[in-house]
């Protein structure tokens, strides 16, 4: 049986195989989303008990097939405790990824913004901007992303130091303000500026609403309208604590 050399990871999901043993779902560096079989990881004693998701890990496998059998889980590093919003960010984020990308294809460009993310996401857990980026890079990995640069019907393109209103249509891309779209979401033409860049610091407040909608409806082709269990959990999350953190905010203000 084939040793692999090891590679850095880090959890998606794993769920119970057996009386003792796990099934883990791994985003790698080098193969991409890859399953593997953690003999003996339900057991209290266990070197591998600690598998969970939000831990990066170095891991090395036994074999090359369809589930091959995990030898070794070290951590690189402490593993920080989440709140409640950062674990359900951090679900997401892994939700999109099994749900959209196939076992051994490797996107390693991909895997450095999901490690930027999870930065992200521990030290700016009320913001939203570093979702809206995974979110594109990943349509962009996955050959899916539609082209922001110019309208759909006349070439135009945006300019972002303008206060225009543009339209994005999910599958299709951008209309300018002349030609106008069914079924399409507005969006500042700053906010698409920003959306095809290098997106590494956070957005204008106010484009959040139009981005996440944007973004939302062209994942939700490729979900193949089945929605996430983890937006749900996250939408019903940020409605019940919003008005309480808005107060909170106002709050410090006033001090």
């Amino acid at each position: 049986m084939t040793t692999e050399p090891g590679d850095r990871a880090w959890v998606l999901h794993h769920y119970p195989y057996g009386d003792t043993s796990l099934i883990v779902e791994l985003f790698t560096r080098t193969q991409g989303r890859l399953g593997v079989l953690a003999k003996g990881a339900r057991r209290a004693r266990s070197a591998l008990a600690r598998i969970e998701a939000g831990r990066p890990l170095w891991v090395r496998w036994l074999g090359r097939g369809e589930l091959p059998v995990l030898a070794q889980a070290e951590e690189l590093g402490p593993f920080l405790p989440l709140n409640p919003l950062q674990n359900l960010s951090l679900f997401y984020v892994n939700e999109l990824l099994l749900r959209l990308t196939q076992r051994r294809d490797p996107f390693p460009d991909l895997f450095q913004v999901y490690e930027e993310t999870i930065g992200a996401l521990r030290s700016e857990p009320g913001e939203g901007w570093y979702l809206r980026r995974f979110e594109r890079r990943l349509l962009e990995n996955l050959g899916w992303a539609p082209d922001l640069a110019r309208c759909v019907e006349c070439g135009r393109s945006p300019d972002a130091a303008s206060s225009e209103r543009w339209l994005y249509q999910a599958a299709r891309g951008v209309f300018c303000p002349a030609h106008a779209s069914d079924a399409a979401v507005p969006i500042e033409a700053a906010a698409l500026a920003w959306l095809r860049g290098a997106m590494q610091t956070r957005n204008t407040p106010v484009w959040n609403s139009s981005l996440r909608r944007c973004l939302e409806q062209e994942l939700l082709i490729h979900l193949g309208g089945r929605p996430l269990e983890s937006r749900r959990l996250l939408t019903a999350y940020l409605r019940r604590t919003q008005p309480a953190m808005t107060i909170q905010k106002r709050e410090e203000h006033s001090e």
